[in-house]
């Protein structure tokens, strides 16, 4: 039983998008990985499901999950791989695991994880390359580790941080129920008319409440 309540969602911006989004749960920590592929194309799509399945080949073979080190091993092999392949595609990327005491992980492109404790907010992948991006074979994942107290994580596409000032995010990450929240941090972006100026994939994780 994991010690963290965990949603997510992905809300294409067209009929089909490239954002991906996944969530494990090895043993009694969390891994959350955000990807973005690049153009919101078919390769792009492909190039993001490719991460999803490098962190989770990871997961099942075993990896020390716990370790920075190893995410950005993930990523850098997850480059080299798109590109041995040919598919052509790119993507971004944030992968992190959250444990009761820290979270640690790696990061490339422009999607961003941010933990939020009470009014302040604090980009864990700040100091990330936004380029090259996974599938380039030249990206250079760099890692991050916090120690967590509590408070809301909160990893995104650009989808939603570049279209949606961090102070209406801070507000709404905050609401009681997690797929409530989750869904109002996805509509943040629509525009007038109602649509979607980019996808937006996003995954919010907190500690579950206690037991009565």
């Amino acid at each position: 039983m994991s010690d963290f309540e965990t949603v997510w969602h992905v809300e294409p911006a067209g009929r089909t998008g490239a954002d991906r989004v996944l969530v494990l749960t090895p043993g009694d920590v969390t891994v959350l990985v955000v990807a973005d592929g690049a153009g919101n194309s078919r390769r792009g799509a492909e190039a993001a499901e490719a991460v999803l399945h490098g962190v989770q080949d990871a997961v099942e073979a075993g990896a020390d999950v716990e370790r920075e080190e190893t995410w950005r091993e993930v990523l850098v092999r997850c480059d080299a791989e798109l590109v041995a392949s040919g598919q052509g595609g790119e993507t971004t990327a944030v992968v992190a695991c959250v444990t009761p005491r820290r979270v640690v992980g790696a990061s490339v492109g422009d999607s961003e994880l941010w933990l939020f404790q009470g009014s302040e907010a604090t980009a864990l992948t700040e100091h990330q390359h936004r380029k090259p991006l996974l599938g380039s074979g030249q990206a250079r994942p760099v890692t991050f580790e916090r120690v967590w107290r509590g408070g809301v994580l909160l990893g995104a596409s650009d989808g939603l941080f570049k279209y949606v000032d961090l102070r209406r995010i801070q507000e709404h990450v905050t609401i009681a129920d997690a797929h409530a929240a989750v869904l109002a941090l996805a509509a943040l972006p629509r525009l007038a008319s109602g649509a979607l100026p980019d996808d937006v994939g996003l995954v919010l994780c907190r500690p579950s409440a206690p037991r009565p």
